[in-house]
């Protein structure tokens, strides 16, 4: 269990590096990533619903970076690129929101249009 966790952080690192160079506001992707790593085996199905308490203070974590339209519109980008990456699946993303309670201002799939 150990192990795999080390390899998904480490793979997880890998991706935040080639995904903060090609973000608007790179300092945010890596952030970004690292608030939502409790996430991860939710989001990529190894882990049964509903996401634990790190998860959706994650989430709740990158909702409050979003302070301006430059900054939704990088963590999109970023977040879109991640979960193709990272092998997330749409509808657990999707049910994200509702599960932590949290409201988010664009619709969580993927084929959202980041730059509306």
């Amino acid at each position: 269990m150990e192990k795999k966790t080390i390899l998904m952080a480490s793979g997880l690192m890998m991706i935040m590096l080639i995904l903060s160079a090609t973000t608007a506001r790179a300092d945010l992707c890596p952030i970004a990533v690292k608030y939502l790593l409790p996430c991860m085996a939710f989001l990529t199905g190894s882990s049964p619903p509903p996401p634990g308490a790190g998860c959706c203070q994650g989430a709740r974590d990158v909702l409050n970076m979003a302070t301006t339209s430059a900054d939704r519109k990088a963590l999109c980008f970023c977040l879109k690129n991640l979960a193709s990456q990272a092998g997330v699946l749409a509808d657990r993303a999707e049910q994200l929101p509702d599960l932590c309670k949290i409201k988010v201002p664009v619709p969580i799939k993927p084929d959202v249009d980041c730059n509306k």
